[in-house]
Order: C-alpha cells, then structure tokens, then sequence
C-alpha cells in the first residue's frame, strides 16, 4: 500500500532461506571439501522416487518453498500415495485387475491374453481342419470292429468327420484309454471341443475326462482344479453328435496334450479339436476377412474387368477370404508373372502365414482347395489349360496373424503371381 513504510511487514522464512524476502539460500558448512547448499529439498521430502524442486507456489497461504514431481503410479503433495490403476478398469473381455505399486496386472480368462487381456487366443489348431497330420495323433488303443473291417483310428478323432467310420474308439479290453496330440512345438493350449459318434447306429461319447499335458511326451502333469492339487474333471457329451466346450482357465503351455475319458456311454468314442494360439499369440486373422484391414489398404498391380464394364471389377479390395457375390475376388488384368497384390499395414506387422483361396475366371471353378502355406517366401500355383492360352488367376487372402515374433516383419506383404498354367 502506498505511503507505509518499507517495514510494514516481515517474512518468517523456511529453513534453508534467509534475508527479508526470503530470497537466499543459508550455505551450511560441511566436512567435505566443497560447501554444500541446504533448502526445503535437503532432505528430500518426496516419497516413492518423487523428484523435488524449488518453487515459489503456495498452499492456501503458505509458501512452500518446493513442489514434489511424482513418478507414475504415485499422486499426492510428496507422492505419498499409490494410485489405483484397476479404477480405469485397463483389464478386458472380463480380466481381473490387481492393483500393484505404481503397475498393475490383470489375469486373463484362459482364451484372452495380453497385458490387458485384449488378445484372443481361442482359434482352432488344426485337427478338424487337417494342419495336424494323422501321424501327430495317437492312443493307447484302436477299436476293430466286424472281424477287423472297421478301425476307428485316432486320426479320425476330428471334430465334424463324417463318414460311417468317423471317429476314434478306444478298444474294449483298453481299461484306461487315452488319446493324444503331438502339436509339434509349445503352444498356449486355452479349450478343447469333444464330440460323439454313432457306432453300428448307436450312441456313443464321452460323458466326463481329464486332461494332461507334457513337453517331451515322456513326463506329464494332469491339468487340476485351480489352486489345489486336485484333478479336474470335465464335463465331456450328453449325446453323439453336439459339440461340447470346455476352456483352461489358466491355458496349458505345451506340445503335448493327452485326454484320459472317465465316464463313456457304451464305448469311449470321440471327435474333437483343440484351442489356442501360438505363445506369441500369433494366430489370430489380421483382418482381410473382417474388414479390419480397409480397401485403401489393398492395392495390385492391374485389375481385370468382365466384358470391360465397370460393374465387374475385380478389384484389390475385394481379394478378401470367403468374400461373397459374383465378382468376389481380385483377379489380375495381365496374365504374366509380374502380377502382385500388396497389403500395407499402418505400423510394422509380423506375418505368420497366409491362407490363399484360388479360382480361375476362365472356367468360373475353383481349381485349388483352401489350403495354409507356412513359407511365404515363393507361392506357387497352376492353373488350368484351357484354349491355348493362359488362364487368368483370381485370389482371396486372408492374413492369419496378429503380429507379435519372426520370421517376417514388415510394413507391406506383397504376393505375387509366379507361375501360370498353359497347354
């Protein structure tokens, strides 16, 4: 205020801060060779890592000297709380999170993964659809049956065979039957899918199982009950031919899975397939069926049009898998081997496999079943003669991974067209 004097007020200065503003800093002496400078930030009054620093800020009205820059995970005036991060709830698809110090963590149910359970991991590996071999399927017995014309195999233990032999039976003298599958390599085992089967038009599944599992085929742990040492049971079929789920909360890891039927109607016959993902979780589509991955994201180098018209464009765009409607693929406008159809991701993506579905546009047939190519380095296919010439390809991809490890990482996949038939 004017006209009062200049010692109108007086400033009771923190420790560390001297003279009428409280302006400087007192230097303290020490035993070490260099004087040292103490202030409200000596000691530090910071918890939990909180870095402090000097500052004229105040509280209500106080100054205080210093404010206290807290870590992640901490909030408070000297960072001594820990913040709840489950609040935000960052745990998906029904995960529970668990507050940690300055983290958190969240247990997944058995078919999602990831650190916010964000990742599904419950695709089929392979039995039904044919990329486990006979020969990685095995058990304890095989049934025979009219004087030893029908073997029920364990190869045709898969889900949905059909056939009048179309499922695996154990024999009938095998007093502790099991199946078992050899998945080549460790796999995040999450579910398994059971099912029945008619023999001689009756009747017959499994009603309840064990499962167990091993890396070596050699020394195997029996899945149990979570947190005790008890077996678990599943419950298996109540008829021969409806599917039956079970899921393992938390998933196997593992190469071998082994199935020990307990309770069976009649004799212990089963179809199944097993669920789960690779253990960097690279199973899942990368999105050319669902649409996930957009049409500006699939290019090629040239497009065939029916009779030239506009409406029978075989554009890039639609070269996505099971893609339905008469003009339902990309097919090239050039039939020679620098064709090439290209995906462009929007940051670095690992691609495991791509499933290629093939027909040609001269006969209007397919001429190559679906199938999974595990080397993408050269695709290869042939089409078929017809009139002297060669025969125009059109093909469906779809790109069967979500991207996590090797072996290729890329921000583009290109396929191109190496080899065509001709009389």
């Amino acid at each position: 205020l004017s006209g009062l004097a200049d010692d109108f007020f007086s400033c009771e200065c923190p420790s560390g801060f001297t003279d009428p503003n409280c302006s400087s800093v007192v230097e303290v002496e020490s035993d070490e060779e260099e004087p040292t400078s103490a202030g409200p930030c000596l000691p530090n009054p910071c918890h939990n890592g909180g870095t402090c620093e000097i500052s004229e800020a105040f509280r209500g009205d106080t100054f205080i000297g210093y404010i206290c820059k807290c870590p992640k995970g901490f909030n408070g005036i000297h960072c001594q709380h820990n913040v709840n991060e489950c609040e935000a709830e960052p745990c998906k698809n029904g995960g529970i999170c668990t507050d940690l110090v300055a983290n958190y963590s969240c247990e997944c149910p058995g078919e999602f993964m990831g650190r916010n359970c964000q990742y599904r991991c419950s695709g089929p590996l392979g039995i039904e659809g044919g990329i486990v071999s006979n020969q990685q399927i095995t058990a304890s017995s095989t049934h025979r049956a009219l004087f030893g014309l029908q073997k029920w195999y364990p190869y045709y233990a898969r889900l949905n065979k059909k056939g009048l032999v179309n499922a695996w039976t154990a024999a009938e003298n095998d007093r502790w039957p099991w199946i078992q599958i050899n998945l080549q390599r460790k796999m995040r085992v999450t579910g398994v899918i059971t099912q029945g089967a008619k023999r001689i038009g009756s009747p017959e599944y499994i009603k309840s199982y064990k499962i167990a599992y091993s890396n070596d085929g050699k020394s195997w742990l029996t899945y149990k009950v979570k947190g005790t040492s008890e077996d678990m049971v599943f419950h298996g079929n109540v008829d021969n031919n409806t599917p039956y789920a079970n899921s393992f909360t938390p998933p196997i890891k593992s190469q071998y899975i082994r199935l020990y039927p307990q309770v069976c109607r009649r004799h212990c016959t089963l179809r199944m397939e097993l669920l789960g993902c690779e253990l960097s979780g690279c199973s899942e589509p990368l999105g050319m069926k669902s649409g996930h991955i957009q049409d500006y994201q699939i290019t090629a180098s040239s497009i065939f049009r029916t009779l030239n018209m506009d409406m029978f464009t075989w554009e890039p765009r639609k070269a996505r898998l099971d893609k339905q409607g008469k003009v339902n693929a990309w097919t090239s406008g050039h039939s020679d081997q620098s064709q090439w159809l290209q995906v462009k991701f929007h940051c670095f993506t690992n691609v495991l496999s791509v499933c290629l579905y093939s027909l040609c546009s001269c006969t209007g047939k397919f001429f190559k079943p679906p199938q999974y190519i595990p080397s993408i380095s050269l695709i290869f296919w042939h089409a078929p003669y017809h009139n002297h010439n060669y025969c125009t390809c059109a093909v469906t991809v779809s790109l069967p991974t979500w991207g996590c490890q090797p072996p290729n990482k890329t921000h583009y996949y290109s396929i191109s067209i190496t080899n065509y038939g001709r009389k």
